[in-house]
């Protein structure tokens, strides 16, 4: 956002006779809270935030203690240009350091502690796999050219497997990239090419993971928290232990008006009648919808159920009444392919793996981001932390992983990632890193929590544009669709930044609020990050007219480049 656009805008119309009915206490909910009572000026006491669990933050989630272990379901990549967000965490007050933000906390962090990887890629039980060289085949290389100048429409319900080679699911590019934002080569190609743009500022040092930014603590205790205690300071009410079963809509031909709320709660159902001055922002899909944990001696049950999927039901019974709500079924009709498996081991009074790993990779923990064994059955990446939690003492250890793969036997442990207990899934871990020998004294000081998420990639699967509906759809005048399962134009999903400024919409369309929005940052318009991924791409040191003709002549779909290009005075870089 501009300076010149950071105002305080003038309440809108009628704003102080407006009440607002957030569906979803994840980060999209709290964000639309937040955006109405600072920005549209809403009184706060008019916002009321409706939540199935007991705890405010959905996916972004965390939570134990020593004795009986952390846990975190996921895990967030973040980086600085997620510009909604960070507007967001600047009006937040830091719970940690009183006088800072959440914004100046995470800056501090970052800076007190940049990530930057030096042990990307992990095989053989420990070795550092060489990902040195071009990230891809120039055949492949080509092929992502012609990938971004591709209209859109034109890849609808295609795959990763439909444009590119086999080769390219080994390549250095695909091994950093997709274990990074949990790709699969079933995946869309739409959403794909999104991140590829959309992230083109970081694809050339996908290797080192420099870009990604961390909270202090975990996003929960950094942000969630945090957001949720100041938005009830403001005077912000919260249901939680309450479920929208449905909403009722009224459609007349002109525009469509959400007329009823059912909610279930412990006292029963319950209904809420809306007039047009009550706005309902409805968080349509959760990555975590149906999530089921397991622990040390215990895996986690796979819940493949398909009657009450709570949110996602909602949207269903929406979609049947009207196709400009989307079409759910393109994203919920197969949890075989969007699932995976996430652990937490809780290491307490034994810093052996903690220890190996510094040492092996040269990373202090917390500081080198991710590691993908390229070499497991279950397709397992973690990120060790050092101090995750606030009151997590200086003898306890803790990691974040994941596997990609849970219907297929480990290579250590013999059978499906998802048969198995968390004892099981860090015993497979700890074999891959090289500690085969310490394995069982290791785990006599382990807790693991896991936890099997049905629908976690559901947003790729494969799907046309219109299966997601717009933050508005058309000719609804006081309800709106906010999280991870809306249509923004050339914008992604997975992301923090994506609920944050689905909300952001959401509120200022609703509410009239005349102030501009923040534009989304578009790295693929900047010649500089052009010319760095073209060069990192194809392993060259340098872009010269004499080489740049090759480069075209291997994509036809680059003469404009090339006519750029060769206006420039030699060398181009």
């Amino acid at each position: 956002m501009r300076n010149y656009d950071r105002i305080n805008a003038l309440p809108p119309e009628r704003i102080t006779e407006k009440r607002a009915h957030i569906i979803g206490g994840g980060i999209a909910g709290l964000s639309a809270a937040a955006f109405l009572a600072t920005d549209a000026h809403m009184p706060a006491s008019h916002i009321t935030i409706y939540e199935s669990l007991p705890l405010m933050g959905g996916a972004m989630d965390a939570a134990g203690d020593v004795a009986g272990g952390y846990t975190s379901r996921g895990e967030r990549e973040l980086e600085s240009y997620m510009e909604c967000l960070w507007y967001l965490c600047s009006k937040v007050p830091s719970l940690q350091t009183p006088g800072l933000t959440v914004l100046d906390e995470t800056h501090q962090a970052n800076v007190r502690e940049p990530i930057r990887s030096h042990f990307r890629l992990m095989e053989k039980q420990g070795q550092l796999y060489d990902y040195s060289g071009p990230l891809m085949s120039a055949h492949d290389a080509r092929r992502m050219m012609e990938l971004q100048l591709a209209p859109e429409a034109d890849l609808e319900m295609m795959t990763v497997t439909d444009w590119f080679s086999p080769a390219f699911f080994h390549s250095v590019f695909w091994l950093t990239w997709a274990s990074k934002l949990a790709f699969r080569e079933y995946h869309s190609l739409i959403e794909v090419r999104r991140y590829v743009q959309r992230f083109m500022m970081m694809d050339y040092v996908l290797p080192q993971s420099v870009g990604i930014l961390h909270t202090e603590f975990n996003e929960y205790d950094s942000i969630i928290k945090p957001l949720h205690v100041w938005l009830e300071s403001l005077g912000v009410r919260f249901r939680t232990g309450t479920t929208v079963t449905d909403i009722a809509i009224r459609d007349t031909g002109v525009e469509t008006l959400a007329t009823h709320l059912m909610l279930r709660d412990a006292a029963g159902e319950h209904c809420i009648d809306l007039a047009r001055d009550d706005l309902v922002f409805f968080t349509n899909g959760s990555l975590t919808q149906n999530a089921t944990m397991g622990d040390t001696h215990t895996a986690p049950k796979f819940d493949r159920g398909t009657t009450d999927r709570g949110c996602f039901t909602v949207w269903e019974k929406l979609a049947a009444r009207d196709a400009k709500f989307g079409h759910p079924a393109a994203f919920l009709s197969s949890v075989e392919a969007s699932n995976w498996i996430s652990y937490f081991p809780t290491i307490t009074g034994d810093a052996t793996f903690t220890a190996f790993m510094e040492a092996k990779t040269g990373d202090t923990a917390g500081t080198g981001g991710a590691i993908t064994i390229v070499d497991s059955a279950w397709g397992i990446s973690f990120v060790p932390y050092s101090k995750y939690f606030p009151d997590q003492p200086a003898d306890v250890h803790v990691l974040w992983g994941y596997g990609q793969i849970s219907d297929v036997p480990g290579d250590f442990v013999r059978k499906p990632m998802r048969d198995c207990t968390g004892a099981e899934m860090f015993a497979e871990v700890l074999y891959h890193c090289g500690l085969s020998d310490k394995i069982d004294s290791i785990l006599a000081h382990t807790s693991v929590s896991t936890c099997m998420m049905p629908y976690i990639t559901s947003q790729f699967m494969p799907r046309k544009i219109s299966d997601r509906p717009k933050v508005i759809p058309d000719g609804c005048v006081n309800l709106a669709f906010i999280g991870q399962f809306v249509e923004l134009p050339g914008d992604v999903v997975f992301t923090v930044e994506t609920s944050v400024r689905t909300a952001m919409m959401a509120v200022w369309g609703l509410t009239g609020l005349d102030k501009p929005l923040i534009p989304m940052h578009e790295p693929a318009y900047d010649v500089r990050v052009i010319v760095a991924s073209i060069k990192e791409t194809l392993g060259i040191d340098a872009i010269t007219p004499a080489n740049i003709k090759d480069i075209a002549a291997a994509s036809p779909a680059l003469p404009d480049l090339l006519a750029f290009v060769n206006a420039l005075p030699e060398p181009v870089v």
